[in-house]
């Protein structure tokens, strides 16, 4: 019989097929009966065949049906016509919880209310000797009214403990040879991946890995090939899941960590353990309490609750060390932003396919998150773009009823296994478009999260970062400005512009500006970063020589102080704090704190430039390199000074051809190191002559004894005395005498 709408099978109609997959057909369907909706589940007609894939449908059926749970789909019945065998199920109306997280964090409360449940629900299987062994954000069903159920058990096993009539009854037993892997790549255990014997433990981690999944909008363990997945599963942590949702409370990531361990016996040993601390932290939350004294760190944020808009916020990390447990340090909250305000529509998915709605929505919200990490960027909640979904708009319309000055739009295509994403940046005042962009790339079902990571970097950058398009429409109205009537952002603008153009008189302009609105709003926790940034680097060129040597670089810790005790969240602050203690002569802090910027916003490519250029001048190469490199990939933009991470990593690996390209793409005004660069690097390669005039250009613009020079890099510029003295050498060669 054909498995089409209209037929009946045995006393159930067939109404519209809802549901496909490899292993599988789900179809709608009425039970003539009972009179009520139910669903139907065929194993795949190409699938018929195969002994294996019939017992495993026939293992879901008797699994599920030995449970009876609310968080478990409930299976009805059993049934076969004409060899086509389906199991009947209750009929859910919602969507997985794959479509629910749709690429983007879900809300922490939401996150844990799901996690009871579904541990709920492995505590009732574990019971029954029953391991699941394949719990996955796709094999978890949300209801319309917000209730999870557990589908598929088809690689469900009884533990060797359940024993007798029961074992016999739903013969369960392991079909797979040992040794063998089963579930699904990404959400295995270390036991499971290395195929190892199984216990209840192993879906504990896995539901670790889901509930890490709804709270960061990512899967914990991925990689562009499945070895590299199981490498990352056996061998590595998982992103710390604050530094990619700072809503996540110190003990929610607690609970995450433990279900995640490596080895079963630190784990939590069963799923009433786990349901039981996911309850203390509702509770805890719900009376407004505080995470454990012993787990807090900076930057924890415990989630708003339902009846008051509130964000208690709990520090314990300042510059100066680590306050006492019994006397946190109140930080005030960022300070509303004077940048521009920018709504990101749902983009749309012209391919077609459903199944890919979660891609372009969660594309979107990754973008918007991505954005807000920006803090002198206003970005307007995904809740109030999300009516636009599918509609024609006005750009200006939508601009003046969202409150928003840009707006960003776009469109998913997939064709064969290749992505199109097409975006577009408007300005709502006039509708005409700013900037757009188109990006191709590969997909597959290993690369996805990449896929999405990339595109999402490559467009806040080519939007927000340090000469985007955002920077470049608001510049020229910064510049018309008189410094005194100026806002946060533009001062922020003048600072970019320093940054693009390293002279003393843009450097003087960006800090009177600083200093300026500083005046009006101390609070302005990313200005007083700037500012103790544009310190350091008065100290590191000599501008504005001041009678001791160190006052600028004491002026830059005051206000990297002061910016990190006003907001310990934000990258910029962090990224200021590093290049401070960088000038100061404290790398082993430095470091951490370059990694902690980083960290808080892995996409911004200004940042992920400048802690990647001074990680690789202190030889920190395995750490700097990929920073730097991610940041020339992603950003269209670069800076003048690009070429100096280049430089350094191919001059030190003697690579002189290579280096010497990169020397002379460096542009620092006025800045003895660029011909400095050029002409060690021709010494090197034993073009004295050539070099000749590189070292005139050196000295003339360094205006010093020639022997300072070593003090003065490993002094000011930060650089390792490793990769100053084999400078010194090229500089040699080249013909200088010191």
């Amino acid at each position: 019989m054909l498995v089409e709408a209209g037929n009946e099978m045995l006393h159930y109609r067939l109404i519209e097929k809802i549901g496909e997959g490899g292993m599988g057909v789900v179809w709608r369907a009425e039970d003539t009966r009972l009179h009520r909706e139910v669903a139907l589940k065929f194993v795949a007609e190409d699938q018929g065949r195969n002994t294996e894939s019939v017992d495993r449908h026939l293992r879901e059926a008797r699994a599920a049906s030995a449970l009876n749970h609310p968080h478990i789909c409930s299976i009805h019945d059993l049934g076969e016509v004409d060899g086509r065998q389906f199991i009947v199920m209750e009929l859910l109306e919602g969507r997985t919880l794959r479509h629910e997280i749709g690429g983007r964090p879900m809300s922490v409360e939401s996150a844990v209310d799901l996690a009871i449940q579904i541990g709920d629900a492995l505590d009732a299987a574990h019971s029954k000797g029953i391991i699941h062994r394949d719990i996955k954000s796709s094999n978890i069903f949300v209801t319309e009214r917000g209730q999870a159920k557990i589908l598929d058990f088809g690689l469900a096993k009884l533990t060797e403990k359940e024993s007798g009539a029961e074992e016999e009854t739903l013969s369960l037993e392991n079909k797979t040879a040992p040794g063998a892997v089963v579930g699904t790549v990404a959400y295995m255990s270390p036991e499971q991946a290395l195929g190892r014997e199984l216990d209840a433990r192993t879906d504990l981690f896995s539901l670790g890995v889901v509930i890490y999944e709804m709270v960061t909008g990512r899967c914990a363990f991925g990689g562009s090939t499945q070895a590299a997945v199981f490498d990352a599963i056996l061998n590595r942590a998982p992103t710390a899941p604050v530094s990619l949702n700072p809503q996540v409370p110190n003990e929610l990531e607690r609970i995450i960590n433990k279900a995640l361990e490596k080895d079963p016996d630190l784990r939590y040993q069963s799923a009433a353990e786990l349901v039981a601390d996911l309850k203390r932290l509702t509770r805890d939350s719900s009376a407004g309490h505080q995470p454990a004294a012993g787990a807090r760190r900076a930057h924890r944020v415990v989630w708003p609750l339902a009846a008051a808009a509130v964000v208690i916020v709990g520090v314990v990390f300042v510059w100066q060390g680590v306050v006492g447990e019994s006397d946190p340090v109140p930080v005030a909250a960022p300070p509303s932003t004077s940048g521009p305000s920018i709504a990101v529509l749902p983009f749309e998915n012209d391919g077609g396919d459903p199944d890919q709605d979660y891609f372009s929505n969660g594309l979107a919200a990754e973008i918007g998150t991505e954005l807000a990490r920006y803090r002198e960027l206003s970005v307007i909640a995904r809740s109030s773009t999300a009516a636009y979904s599918g509609q024609d708009i006005d750009v200006r319309e939508v601009g003046r009823a969202l409150g928003a000055r840009y707006l960003l739009q776009g469109n998913v295509r997939q064709v064969g296994d290749r992505i199109r994403l097409n975006v577009q940046l408007s300005d709502t005042d006039d509708g005409r478009s700013i900037w757009d962009m188109r990006y191709e790339r590969d997909l597959t079902a290993e690369n996805l999260f990449e896929l999405q990571d990339d595109l999402t970097s490559r467009v806040v950058n080519e939007i927000a970062g340090t000469y985007g398009a955002l920077t470049r429409a608001g510049l020229p109205g910064a510049r018309r400005k008189p410094p005194a009537s100026m806002e946060g952002y533009d001062c922020v603008l003048r600072v970019y512009e320093y940054l693009h153009v390293h002279t003393a008189e843009n450097h003087y302009a960006a800090r009177e500006c600083l200093e300026t609105i500083l005046e009006t709003d101390p609070s302005f926790a990313d200005g007083n970063a700037w500012l103790g940034y544009l310190y350091g680097d008065q100290f590191h060129h000599r501008w504005n020589e001041e009678p001791d040597l160190y006052a600028s670089l004491d002026r830059a810790k005051e206000y990297a102080d002061i910016a990190m005790r006003l907001d310990p969240t934000s990258h910029v602050v962090h990224g200021a704090m590093a290049l401070t203690l960088y000038f100061g002569g404290d790398y082993e802090r430095a470091k951490m704190e370059s990694l902690k910027t980083i960290e808080l916003n892995p996409n911004d490519a200004l940042w992920l430039a400048l802690m990647g250029l001074y990680l690789i001048q202190q030889e920190e190469f395995e750490l700097g390199v990929p920073m730097y490199s991610k940041a020339m990939e992603v950003d269209p933009y670069p800076p003048p000074w690009s070429g100096m991470g280049g430089f350094y990593e191919h001059y030190r690996l003697g690579h002189y051809d290579t280096a010497l390209q990169f020397s002379r793409s460096v542009e620092m005004s006025g800045d003895f190191r660029t011909p400095l660069f050029v002409a060690a690097t021709l010494g090197q390669l034993g073009r004295k002559e050539e070099a000749a005039p590189h070292l005139e250009e050196m000295i003339e613009y360094w205006g010093r004894p020639a022997s300072e020079i070593r003090e003065e890099l490993i002094l000011r510029h930060a650089l390792s005395e490793g990769l100053t003295d084999h400078l010194m050498k090229g500089l040699q060669k080249a013909g200088l005498k010191y």
